[in-house]
C-alpha cells in the first residue's frame, strides 16, 4: 500500500502556523528554523526534517527530505522505502492586518526518479489558508491545499493546536513523476493535532482520509480464449493514524 502524494511546500503551513498564533510581522527580522521528526502510523516508520530561512523582506527559502521506512524499522534502502526531498523560494506580501499573499516555485524529487516543478500562488490569514499549485512541465494539472485553523475560532485558549488541511488534486505526484495511472484526481483530507513546548519538543497526532495506491489481481482473457491473472495498480481511499515526535531549533 502506497499512499498517493501531493506536494506541499512545507513553508506554507509554517508559515501559516506563525502568522496564526504570533500574528508575527514578518519585516522584523531574519529567522532561521529547523526541524526533524519521527512518526509512526498506519503505513510504518518516516522520518523527515526540514530547514527554513525567511528573510528581511519577505523573502523565503525551505527545504525539506522525507524518507519513508516501511512497516519494519530497516534503515537499508531498499526498493520499498522512498526518499524524496522537496524545496521552495518565493516571498510573502502584506495585504492587510492579519492577511498575507504568498508565491513563489516549488520543487519536489524523489530519489531513482524524476522531479516535479510548480508554480504556486495563495493567501494566508490567521483563520484560513488557500494555495494554488500549478505544474510548469507539461500540463498544468493544478492542485489546490486549504487549511483551516481551529484554534482561531475559540474564544478560550487551549493546550493543543488544531487544525484541519485539505488537499485537491486533478493529478497526484504518482502520475507526474512515474508517468503511470494519472486518474487519481480527488481531495484528501487531515486532522492535526500538536503540542509545542518551550525546549523544543513536539508531539502530535494526524488523523487523515487518503488515496492510496494498491494492486488487485484480475482476470483477462485472450482473443483465442486463453485467460490469465495479472495485478493492476488501482487507486482506493482508506483510514490512516500517524502520531509523530519531533524537535524544533
Amino acid at each position: 500500500m502506497k499512499k498517493i502524494k501531493l506536494f506541499l511546500s512545507a513553508s506554507i503551513f509554517c508559515f501559516s502556523q506563525d502568522l496564526s498564533q504570533n500574528n508575527q510581522n514578518l519585516n522584523n527580522s531574519y529567522t532561521l528554523t529547523c526541524a526533524s521528526f519521527f512518526n509512526y502510523g498506519t503505513t510504518g516508520y518516516e522520518i523527515d526534517g526540514f530547514i527554513e530561512f525567511k528573510m528581511k523582506n519577505m523573502f523565503f527559502i525551505e527545504s525539506s527530505i522525507n524518507y519513508e521506512i516501511g512497516e519494519r524499522l530497516n534503515l537499508n534502502f531498499g526498493n520499498d522505502q522512498i526518499i524524496s526531498f522537496s524545496s521552495s523560494i518565493g516571498a510573502i506580501k502584506n495585504i492587510t492586518k492579519g492577511s498575507h499573499a504568498v508565491g513563489g516555485l516549488s520543487n519536489y524529487t524523489e530519489l531513482n526518479n524524476n522531479n516535479l516543478n510548480e508554480l504556486f500562488v495563495g493567501m494566508i490569514s490567521k483563520y484560513l489558508t488557500g494555495i494554488l499549485y500549478v505544474g510548469i512541465e507539461g500540463s498544468l494539472a493544478p492542485n489546490f491545499l486549504g487549511i483551516v485553523d481551529i484554534n482561531s475560532f475559540l474564544k478560550n485558549k487551549i493546550p493543543l493546536d488544531i487544525s484541519i488541511m485539505t488537499t485537491y488534486s486533478i493529478s497526484s505526484i504518482e502520475g507526474k513523476v512515474n508517468k503511470g495511472n494519472t486518474n487519481e484526481k480527488g481531495l484528501d483530507t487531515f486532522v492535526r493535532f500538536s503540542k509545542d513546548y518551550r525546549s523544543g519538543i513536539s508531539v502530535g497526532y494526524n488523523f487523515s482520509h487518503e488515496r492510496y495506491e494498491t494492486f488487485e489481481s484480475r482476470i483477462f482473457q485472450k482473443s483465442g480464449g486463453q485467460t490469465f491473472e495479472k495485478n493492476i495498480s488501482i487507486i482506493d481511499r482508506g483510514f490512516f493514524h500517524t502520531i509523530h515526535l519531533g524537535y524544533m531549533f
